[in-house]
């Protein structure tokens, strides 16, 4: 099969590996450079559905040293001064063997190690301009140019989108009182709060308030900057200092109507952007992978391409659907204060707490989304 991918970020790049693996013939334009697409300060949180396509391309190997393991995930509520831990143990059984909930990987080796595999397949090959110039070459066109398309834009393909009344703060901080192999998601009035290991001291910090405290926030001189992160964190766990500057960014919220437009497939930010809580969206991109090279891969469906499209639409409804309500709900429920609602919530934690079987539903819920 011949297949265009336009955009080679994270979600483009895998998606081009994972298909030229595949057996496909793959065109990768992107106008950026390799430094441009390297040199991007972000952090993720790796699940085991992540860790499973990267096995299957074959770079897991070659990552994994320059990922950061996490064996505790704390769960927070700081209006109920409530706290529940997930562990290794309340994994499936294929995944306690790696002896990690998840593994936090910085945008710099993910993409440097994925793009120097692709230069390794002949399958492959890349063309520096997001503009296809002739789109009857491809069975299929994977548009992966990320939340503001072009493409998207020009197909008009709907959208149901909006601005959540925060923005997303973040910046790395040394840490005194906490593991090195826990993270944390703290539910507050403000919004959420992780707090993520990056190895030794060192700690990602991810927080979303409101957009007029966090400018706020954000242009205080470092030092109070740690006093407000004294206030936010856990009990026992203290920050020593910044170690780069804190930076913002807005928080929106994107699902597209449909996946597809005719031949072109939306993968990635191209069809879905959900507020960072839990962790969720380059998973949720990488899952968008792997279900389309699943389809592709299949004699059944390779014979049909025109269905193509349309069956990996229906193959992502509802693991997009189920992680947009489960992202959405958090940050309405984290930043209720409504005395209605504090029993519920009570509930939930009782729960949480004392059942192993509630647990292990939702971190698998969480790690593998709907798709296994």
């Amino acid at each position: 099969m011949n297949i265009a991918i336009i955009g080679s970020g994270l979600t483009g790049s895998l998606a081009a590996l994972s298909l030229a693996k595949a057996g496909s013939r793959v065109d990768l334009y992107e106008r950026l450079s390799d430094n441009e697409l390297v040199n991007r300060d972000r952090t993720y949180a790796i699940t085991h559905s992540s860790r499973k396509i990267l096995q299957r391309v074959g770079i897991w190997s070659k990552l994994v040293d320059n990922l950061v393991p996490f064996k505790f995930l704390n769960v927070i509520d700081y209006e109920l001064n409530k706290k529940v831990q997930f562990l290794v143990k309340d994994l499936s059984k294929e995944a306690r063997k790696y002896s990690s909930i998840g593994w936090i990987a910085e945008h710099k080796s993910l993409m440097r190690t994925i793009l120097e595999s692709i230069s390794e397949m002949d399958e492959i090959n890349r063309i520096p301009t997001s503009v296809i110039p002739n789109t009857n070459n491809y069975d299929i066109v994977v548009v992966a140019d990320g939340i503001n398309s072009n493409i998207k834009k020009k197909l008009k393909t709907p959208s149901f989108t909006f601005n959540y009344d925060q923005v997303c703060i973040t910046t790395k901080v040394l840490l005194r009182g906490a593991k090195s192999t826990e993270a944390f998601e703290i539910l507050n009035s403000e919004g959420p709060f992780a707090v993520l290991p990056l190895g030794g001291d060192l700690f990602q910090i991810i927080c979303s308030q409101s957009i007029k405290k966090g400018l706020y926030n954000i242009s205080l001189p470092k030092s109070l900057f740690l006093d407000y992160l004294s206030t936010i964190l856990p009990y026992g766990v203290e920050p020593d200092s910044i170690v780069d500057d804190p930076k913002s960014y807005p928080i929106n919220f994107l699902l597209n109507y449909s996946m597809h437009s005719g031949k072109y497939i939306y993968l990635g930010e191209t069809s879905h952007a959900f507020h960072p809580v839990a962790g969720q969206g380059l998973n949720l991109c990488w899952r968008d992978v792997e279900s389309l090279t699943n389809l592709i891969s299949s004699p059944i469906f390779n014979k049909s391409k025109f269905l193509l499209p349309f069956l990996y639409s229906c193959s992502r409804l509802f693991d997009i659907l189920l992680i947009s309500i489960i992202t959405d709900s958090l940050v309405r429920y984290s930043r209720s204060n409504i005395n209605l609602f504090f029993l519920p919530r009570y509930f939930v934690f009782f729960v949480l707490k004392k059942s192993n079987i509630s647990r292990k539903f939702i971190l698998n819920i969480l790690t593998y989304g709907l798709q296994r």
